[in-house]
């Protein structure tokens, strides 16, 4: 059968919460018959293979796939999907969150009639059920309810669309354009989602945003089994390898990286700041080194973590440390924690 909609979930652990996932994709309004849903377990521990067989054997149009091992990150999975994927059009979901029921016929008559190489949607942040819509338009003052852009037509737009939003999720891509240009995740590292975006970014010349239209519900879930969320020396490391990745992309574009550079930075400052005193202490050369390394100037507007940077870029390690500690109990209090999430 021709479907419309190639569906991607990669899954690691997420019996809890995967039921919900795909029973979004089931009850899209476009109809589950012009969907491909495929489901790409990770070598979960828990029930989450169970529960996808059984999906599979009650619906032909999903697709399970079983690894043998364990990738250790998000990225091999989505690629195994994209591979396997045979409609024109992709889409991503995470097995913690959900499209609304309208989402995917929007995603695909936009990006039909506006001829997009990808569409972007709003979504709401939820975190503990208290739900908040993310901006997705920067440096705009259109408030229209569609917006087409070329990324690189000049900087204002290329700095229209480099800013947060580079998760695969909350958005529907030509696979033409994925398959041509060779556009896939990272396998062995953090940062796979923002290096799919940009490099998508790069190789295109049509998107269209969607402002006004939320379709995705992002549900922040701590879960030990987060990747993302565990901040260690691994994670850490990670993420930073990834990172490099993400800025060797920029090489020959003409408007720099400087939002990519500033997105990341966050993340990046987040992780040394959660590391236990002796790495931050054998690290911190290290993460100096990369900074200077970075043809940008590093731009960071949260204070918190401008005053420990600032330290860093000035050679002041121990004050860096010590601000670092300060910053990572305050961060780890639940209540401070969640009011940086909801208004950083």
């Amino acid at each position: 059968m021709d479907y419309k909609i190639s569906v991607i979930i990669p899954v690691y652990n997420a019996e809890s919460t995967l039921k919900t996932s795909i029973n979004s994709v089931i009850n899209q309004s476009i109809g589950f018959e012009n969907i491909e849903l495929i489901i790409v377990n990770d070598k979960s521990t828990d029930n989450s293979k169970s529960i996808i067989d059984e999906y599979c054997n009650k619906y032909k149009n999903i697709i399970g796939i079983h690894l043998d091992k364990n990738s250790g990150f998000p990225g091999k999975p989505r690629n195994i999907g994209i591979e396997q994927a045979t409609a024109p059009y992709l889409i991503f979901l995470d097995a913690d969150d959900e499209y609304f029921q309208h989402a995917f016929e929007v995603y695909y008559k936009t990006i039909i009639n506006e001829k997009s190489d990808m569409v972007m949607g709003s979504h709401y942040w939820n975190l503990d059920n208290d739900k908040m819509k993310v901006r997705i338009l920067h440096e705009c003052d259109d408030e229209s309810d569609l917006i087409n852009i070329n990324p690189l037509l000049n900087e204002k737009t290329f700095n229209m669309t480099t800013y947060y939003n580079v998760a695969p999720w909350g958005k529907i891509f030509n696979k033409k354009l994925i398959m041509d240009k060779n556009i896939r995740f990272l396998e062995d590292s953090l940062s796979e989602d923002a290096y799919f975006y940009y490099k998508t970014l790069l190789n295109t010349e049509r998107i269209t945003l969607l402002p006004n239209e939320i379709l995705y519900n992002y549900n922040v879930i701590e879960s030990k089994d987060s990747i993302i969320h565990t901040h260690n020396l691994k994670t850490y490391n990670n993420f930073l390898k990834g990172f490099k990745e993400v800025i060797n992309l920029f090489n020959d574009c003409p408007y720099g990286c400087k939002q990519p550079v500033r997105a990341s930075m966050y993340s990046l400052l987040l992780l040394f700041s959660n590391l236990n005193l002796n790495d931050k202490r054998n690290n911190i050369e290290k993460l100096y080194e990369f900074e200077m390394s970075i043809n940008e100037e590093i731009f960071i507007t949260l204070k918190e973590l401008k005053i420990m940077n600032d330290q860093i870029l000035k050679h002041h390690f121990t004050r860096a440390i010590i601000i670092s500690e300060i910053y990572s109990k305050l961060y780890n209090n639940a209540t401070i924690k969640k009011l940086y999430r909801k208004f950083r």
